[in-house]
């Protein structure tokens, strides 16, 4: 049984080293006792400092609890160390697994959505469902959570056995069939969890989903609790009153100055499309050869809306820039694949297509020339 599942308000413990092993990354030990809790189960792990060393890592290794510290720790065996856990880390990750829990427990029983996986990191937490989530699944599932929170439910932790379980209505299987760590809130939820959390749901504060993707069939759902969640409101308003200077506009009017601003983008990008196609079959005009080699001072779309008109006349282009972006038009008459090949073995050209065009950079400044030499010298064995 570890430690920090027997008294998780323990944050200031004394040790001994019982083994120490110096590697590139650090120094790695394990203690006769520990309070740190492990990287495990979707949860980060603790933090803090073992004789004021920074504990980088924690994590579990067979039965052995290793703590991970920075290189010149001064620690050897048996020595005794003072250890203390950052106790606003610890409490931060008790308030996002336990926000889990209960996410988890609002989706499948409301919403009938399985959690498949589970995992916090420094900015945010995610759980991955076996259904997608819509907008009103979203906001539903966030409105029951905080209905929770506001309900001040009990977090509890207990021991069981298989043999002993009786009818507590786990939420998903467990793979020991001993000393098995049931976490209950309320009457809602049971789980065995080998996490650290809250004593009661009120110390979760506020809940926020901050976004939904789809993701493997399913959906990732992003979340923050607790303080993280009042700091991503923070920053919120302070990225609205901002907007809200810049645009000149009351609150409610800014989605709709977002939205015509959003319709005047879209209207210059179709006016600024067909000016480019309109200077770019100018510009085709002008080139009367064939095959068409040359330095240009373009942007990629003129030099792309160029390399088409080129191509519709049947003519080979390549267009290159100072700064080495480089694209390769050969239509129908050539495999443009074939005609980089060489060049790109021989030098750093960073880049793809297919068989009709290649673009890329050429990485290196010094290498410009020469791979514009080497595309050259295959167009002209291509004419011969």
């Amino acid at each position: 049984m570890k430690l920090y599942q027997v008294d998780q308000d323990v944050l200031r413990f004394t040790s001994r080293v019982r083994s120490v092993k110096e590697k590139e990354d650090g120094v790695y030990i394990t203690l006769e006792s520990t309070y740190f809790y492990p990287e495990g189960g979707g949860q980060p792990s603790d933090m803090g400092t073992i004789n004021g060393k920074e504990v980088l890592d924690v994590f579990t290794e067979g039965e052995e609890i290793w703590h991970r510290l920075a290189s010149f720790s001064g620690l050897t065996l048996h020595m005794p160390v003072e250890c203390i856990i950052d106790q606003k880390v610890r409490e931060d990750h008790s308030i996002q697994h336990t926000a889990q829990h209960v996410l988890t427990a609002v989706l499948k029983d409301q919403l009938g959505v399985e959690t498949v996986s589970f995992h916090m990191g420094k900015a945010y937490a995610t759980i991955d469902t076996d259904l997608e989530i819509d907008e009103e699944m979203r906001l539903q599932a966030e409105n029951e959570v905080n209905g929770l929170i506001g309900k001040n439910l009990p977090v509890s932790t207990y021991y069981r056995d298989k043999y002993n379980l009786g009818d507590i209505p786990l939420r998903k299987a467990v793979q020991v069939d001993s000393n098995i760590r049931i976490v209950q809130i309320g009457d809602i939820d049971w789980c065995g969890c080998g996490g650290t959390h809250v004593k009661s749901l009120k110390d979760l504060r506020l809940f926020k989903i901050t976004a939904v993707e789809k993701y493997k069939g399913g959906s990732r759902i992003y979340y923050v609790a607790g303080e993280r969640a009042f700091r991503y409101l923070y920053e919120m308003e302070d990225a609205i009153m901002k907007l809200k200077a810049e645009l000149g506009v009351n609150l409610d009017e800014l989605p709709f100055r977002v939205r015509q601003i959003r319709e005047e983008r879209d209207e210059y990008r179709k006016a600024q499309g067909a000016l480019i196609l309109e200077l770019a079959e100018a510009l085709a005009e002008n080139f009367e050869e064939d095959t068409v080699v040359i330095e240009v001072e373009y942007e990629d779309e003129l030099m792309k809306a160029l390399g088409n008109q080129m191509m519709k006349k049947g003519k080979i282009a390549v267009f290159y820039r100072g700064d080495g972006r480089i694209f390769v038009f050969t239509g129908e008459r050539a495999d443009a694949r074939e005609l980089v090949k060489p060049a790109r073995e021989a030098f750093r050209f960073r880049g793809g297509g297919g068989k009709t065009l290649q673009q890329g950079f050429i990485e290196v400044s010094s290498e410009i020339g020469p791979f514009i030499s080497s595309i050259y010298e295959g167009l002209l064995k291509l004419e011969l």
